[in-house]
């Protein structure tokens, strides 16, 4: 009798032991699931700076029909908010007229710089998750040249913001050359690459790249750098490849804010 009631028990043991085992697994399992996916709860919300490049008295760079870089890149880059709109995203804007940031009285080249440093200390005193810049290329000496290249500074201190979720500039850019190969379907593979040798990406605070969406010098792209359906599909492009590191969900609009003017 007694060898049977230990047998009983030895059996119940197992069935005990082997049930926490399931419940461990489990558990287990689902942490295991959290941290494959520990991307998507890497930001509620966030901050983004958009920064329309040139402006006002510095039209960047001129297509052969007269068509100026600061048109396009204001144009894209409204239509970028417009994306972030539908996004908990609080978008400070550096420009959204045809401006230049405070210049004061000097040679062009001085301008120039004061716009560019304008532009930095708002990005500086934002300490956004991300500023982007919008710019155009112009490479006249061969025409054919053409697609969209992503630029970070070199160098970049890296930031967490948590664990697993690394929002770096390097990051932000190299999703962002992707999803405009994939978008744009142009035939042109490029690389993220950096860059240290502009004013805006000095000693950088917080993560930050440039996109260039294309070429003024190529009359395909220029023809189509000026509708306003191609803007968009480079704005929707832009900001899945930023949302790639995000993870934000459509949801409750946050305010604008255009710093220029305010």
């Amino acid at each position: 009798m007694a060898g049977k009631t230990g047998a009983i028990a030895a059996f119940l043991l197992v069935i005990v032991l082997f049930v926490a085992a399931v419940l461990l697994w489990s558990e287990t399992g689902q942490m295991a699931g959290k941290n494959v996916n520990a991307t998507e709860e890497c930001s509620d919300s966030a901050v983004i700076v958009i920064d329309p490049g040139h402006g006002g008295f510095d039209g960047g760079a001129s297509a052969s029909d007269g068509t100026a870089e600061k048109d396009i890149n204001l144009q894209i880059s409204m239509q970028l908010k417009k994306v972030m709109e539908e996004y908990p995203v609080k978008v400070i804007m550096t420009r959204q007229e045809d401006v230049a940031l405070n210049p004061s009285e000097g040679n062009i080249r001085s301008m120039k710089r004061q716009d560019l440093q304008q532009r930095r200390r708002i990005i500086d005193e934002v300490q956004p998750d991300l500023a982007v810049s919008i710019h155009l290329n112009n490479y006249k000496a061969d025409a054919s040249v053409y697609g969209a290249q992503v630029f970070y500074p070199k160098g970049e201190q890296k930031r967490t913001d948590m664990e697993r979720c690394e929002q770096t500039s390097k990051n932000f850019a190299e999703a962002v050359q992707k999803s405009l190969e994939i978008n744009i379907s142009d035939g042109r593979e490029r690389t993220a690459m950096e860059k240290n040798d502009i004013l805006i990406f000095e000693n950088p605070t917080c993560p930050m790249i440039l996109v260039e969406c294309g070429f003024l010098s190529n009359q395909n792209e220029l023809n189509k750098l000026k509708m306003a359906e191609y803007q968009r599909k480079l704005a929707y492009a832009i900001w899945e490849g930023i949302d790639e590191i995000l993870c934000l969900e459509k949801g409750e609009k946050m305010k604008i804010i255009d710093s220029a003017n305010r």
